[in-house]
């Protein structure tokens, strides 16, 4: 990636979204060659949740522009889901311009004081563009807002590792 020359200051690559549930087994048990293709099939007949899981397919896969797209196509569907709002603003980064993902995350986390998957992406965000003090307060947010949860277990182990970071 261009990125990764032209700001060697930042992480190689760019951020992914998290979301807060699992592919379904339907879909990882298939040979990974295959999972992608079986997501883009959910993902055209199937909700919110199958095109996040399917936008993050194609994150990791390397194809961010497309994630970016479906992220988008998802928020647009369900404007009321912090989720998809989450992933849209996620797909939104640029590290030239790393304000426009931080102009949809900043509000969202108004909108939706009370969503860990909001400040967790918050966070990491911020981890990515090395503000870490600011980055563990929201993901201490994130950990906090629904104990137990998937997100909050993912924030707990940002948080430690900026705790080993530290240390």
């Amino acid at each position: 990636l261009a990125g990764n020359v032209l700001y060697p200051k930042l992480p190689r690559g760019l951020p992914t979204f998290i979301p807060s549930f699992e592919a379904p087994a339907t879909v990882t048990k298939l040979a990974p060659g295959r999972q992608l293709e079986a997501l883009r099939v959910r993902a055209e007949r199937g909700g919110v949740r199958d095109l996040l899981l399917y936008g993050v397919g194609l994150q990791r896969v390397g194809r961010p522009v497309s994630a970016a797209r479906v992220f988008d196509r998802a928020a647009r569907e369900a404007p009321r889901n912090p989720e998809a709002q989450a992933a849209a603003a996620v797909g939104a980064f640029d590290k030239a311009s790393p304000s426009v993902a931080f102009g949809r995350l900043g509000p969202l986390s108004r909108r939706f004081p009370h969503e860990p998957s909001v400040r967790f992406h918050l966070g990491v965000l911020l981890l990515w563009t090395a503000r870490v003090d600011e980055a563990e307060r929201q993901l201490r947010l994130a950990s906090r807002t629904r104990p137990g949860s998937a997100i909050a277990r993912e924030a707990a182990r940002y948080l430690e590792a900026i705790k080993r970071a530290r240390s």
